[in-house]
């Protein structure tokens, strides 16, 4: 099968995830992939697939030689719910020339706003019909893995040991939560969840978590002196004094704090926000400052506000900087297929950032796929082919490094 066949067969499934569920998985449409996945992959001859029914996880093992490291591949099942992720209509732009793309009467795919399109002139591009989110995110880092094994098995690739897992609900951070280790477990492996073509990235933000709510004293507005307390304006005033270090601001490197949802009325207010940062030394400051904040207007405030703050996931680096033979293969396998290796920090988290403190060394390599998590996505057809070539030329390369 080509790869724009599978990646369509796949985007057809609305998979979108549901940060307000208490189910694993979030939602029961991840399990229509995940099943989908269990059959092709049988289809392709693999024998060996394990399908966690409990929390939709797809584990599937080619034995190779041992004489190498064993290898795995992680893309997830889920898209995010930033944007409406069922009835998806892609759209097939060939030989794209350059200009701005039509995706309904009211949106239109920019040059101006988009700088990476100008990448893609005379290259096939699938997008959305503007009123969905694609799902290359990462639907395209799935038919790139599945494409790359139907490769290596068709032409009986030499090969290590391969472990491929199908992940739900990383959008909404809970890919690894219930991942075996026992059944998934490659000496090193690579998730398939960035963005450009030939990236890789090893560092990630450490990211943390925000609740507070705020109790105010709510009376009738004309009899209010001297006992109204309104906590929207305390929520308001705590605001003020967060930094104006905003992801709309910040870019590399730097890190931010970002307000995601507030709501509220005189009597209680709810906040939520973010914090990231790859320093683990300004990521710890930047929770302590909340501290400070909440702790300075309980004491104006007679300790009306409760905060909770909740460590997501970590800087991948600290546990792979020692294992660069990890970067190496992938950048040597980029070399021999003159693809320019795109090393950058991760403004985000992956999977692969938890794996890799659960023991698995896992950075990041791009999909192919641009604007995530809108209706604005696409991907690149020809980036997606030389994303699964670049697996398996990771394969091939892997298999020359003696087991470390």
């Amino acid at each position: 099968m080509k790869i724009l066949d599978r990646f369509l067969n796949y985007v057809s499934i609305p998979t979108t995830s549901n940060s307000n569920s208490n189910t694993s998985p979030s939602t029961i449409e991840q399990k229509v992939l995940a099943n989908y996945l269990v059959k092709e992959l049988k289809e392709l001859g693999i024998n060996d697939i394990i399908f966690d029914d409990n929390h939709c996880y797809v584990y599937a093992y080619i034995k190779g030689n041992d004489d190498c490291n064993s290898i795995g591949f992680v893309s997830h099942l889920d898209t995010s719910e930033d944007a409406k992720g069922n009835d998806i209509k892609p759209q097939i732009i060939k030989n794209y020339d350059g200009n701005d793309i039509k995706l309904n009467n009211d949106k239109i795919l920019s040059v101006k706003n988009n700088h990476d399109l100008k990448k893609h002139i005379g290259k096939t591009l699938i997008t959305t019909d503007g009123t969905t989110l694609l799902g290359a995110d990462d639907k395209a880092g799935i038919a790139e893995i599945v494409t790359m094994i139907e490769y290596i098995k068709k032409n009986n690739i030499d090969h290590g040991d391969i472990f491929i897992c199908f992940t739900p609900d990383e959008e909404i951070g809970l890919g690894t939560k219930y991942i075996d280790t026992d059944i998934f477990k490659p000496d090193f492996a690579y998730t398939i969840d960035g963005s450009d073509l030939g990236e890789i990235s090893y560092e990630n933000f450490n990211a943390a978590s925000i609740e507070i709510n705020i109790k105010g004293v709510n009376v009738h507005a004309g009899l209010a002196k001297g006992i109204m307390v309104n906590s929207l304006l305390i929520a308001n005033e705590l605001n003020y004094w967060i930094p104006n270090t905003l992801p709309s601001n910040t870019e590399g490197y730097q890190g931010y704090y970002h307000l995601e949802k507030i709501e509220g009325n005189v009597s209680s207010t709810k906040m939520e926000y973010i914090i990231r940062d790859f320093s683990k030394d300004e990521f710890e400051k930047k929770k302590h400052l909340i501290e400070k904040i909440v702790s300075y207007l309980n004491k104006k405030y007679n300790n009306c506000i409760e905060l909770k703050i909740t460590d997501t996931y970590y800087n991948m680096y600290n546990m792979i900087y020692d294992k660069r033979y990890i970067i190496d293969i992938a950048t040597k396998a980029m070399n021999n297929l003159n693809i320019k290796p795109l090393i950058i920090p991760t403004r985000g988290g992956t999977d692969g950032a938890t794996l890799s403190y659960m023991g698995i060394p896992c950075p990041n390599i791009g999909a192919g796929g641009h604007n995530f998590h809108s209706i604005y996505e696409y991907v690149c057809l020809e980036d997606m082919i030389n994303t699964s070539n670049l697996l398996t030329e990771i394969v091939k390369e892997n298999n020359k490094v003696k087991r470390k």
